[in-house]
């Protein structure tokens, strides 16, 4: 048995669905170390009880992370106190609390060991038809309008593939859009991963609209990355249209002519500006 190191922080993967996926390693720490901070301490009770792990669990999430953060300091340095982070499933940090923690420990000069094991995006990723290296994650999909237009503008210049989260509730929604700033990209979606009703589909976005989506589990999102000769963001391409119109060039030929100097198809000219023009 590993031997559990006093006044340390074990961050510990835990399954992202089945609950055979952790390691006799993770399993060993949480049974041993002093307490488990967790996001929600009657999900993580199940993964406990299966296991036969006794060990005390203290909630630690958005609503407590300060408080918490301050005790849990208090039980690594002062009582020099072994802790697990865990989180509601996969790996702690990854879109959840615990980054301050880990900091702080650091500062603190407080030893931090990783326990690795389970991540959706990696899951999603070596299963997807894209690329798997370079990749851009990019955690739940922006809500506010200024916030999602700044990313998929920057993804009409990235070379790799971007990853994302997405509630079931609002995927078709977000895949829409995604749509009308990059065009048609392939496109892969997971969701349930490791479970019994796992879905994993390949398509392109042109498609979404008559596509039918599950209103349950959380959706891992990715997109293929841009061409090597998209060299423009949608705002660069409306603005090269607009000072056109400016010089008082008639709309059809404006888009002619930024088509042939950017050497982009009119089709992407005529959707760019019609999408941007109508944002406004």
């Amino acid at each position: 048995m590993e031997k559990i190191l006093v006044s340390t922080l074990y961050i510990v993967s835990t399954p992202i669905g089945n609950l055979n996926d952790i390691t006799y390693r993770a399993v060993e720490i949480l049974k041993n170390v002093d307490v488990i901070l967790c996001e929600d301490t009657r999900r993580s009770r199940k993964l406990m009880t299966h296991y036969n792990i006794k060990t005390k669990l203290r909630s630690f999430h958005d609503y407590n992370e300060e408080k918490v953060l301050n005790e849990a300091i208090n039980y690594l340095k002062i009582e020099n106190m072994s802790v697990a982070l865990i989180s509601d499933a996969g790996t702690p940090l990854v879109s959840d609390p615990g980054h301050k923690l880990v900091k702080k420990c650091i500062d603190e000069n407080i030893k931090v060991v990783p326990i690795v094991g389970a991540s959706s995006i990696l899951a999603a990723l070596v299963t997807s038809n894209l690329s798997p290296y370079p990749f851009y994650f990019y955690g739940f999909f922006p809500r506010k309008k200024k916030s999602y237009e700044s990313v998929l503008n920057g993804i009409n210049k990235l070379l790799c593939t971007s990853v994302f989260f997405e509630s079931p509730k609002r995927i078709k929604e977000t895949l829409l859009i995604m749509y009308k700033f990059l065009g048609n990209r392939k496109i892969t979606l997971a969701r349930e991963l490791t479970k019994k009703f796992e879905t994993i589909s390949y398509f392109e976005l042109k498609d979404v609209d008559q596509m039918n989506f599950i209103n349950k589990g959380e959706y891992v999102i990715l997109v293929e990355e841009a061409k090597k000769n998209d060299k423009y963001s949608n705002k660069e391409v409306l603005k090269e249209y607009n000072k056109f119109i400016d010089m008082g060039v008639e709309h059809k030929k404006s888009m002619e002519i930024v088509s042939k100097e950017l050497k982009i198809s009119k089709k992407d000219v005529y959707r760019i500006v019609k999408i941007l023009r109508e944002d406004k």
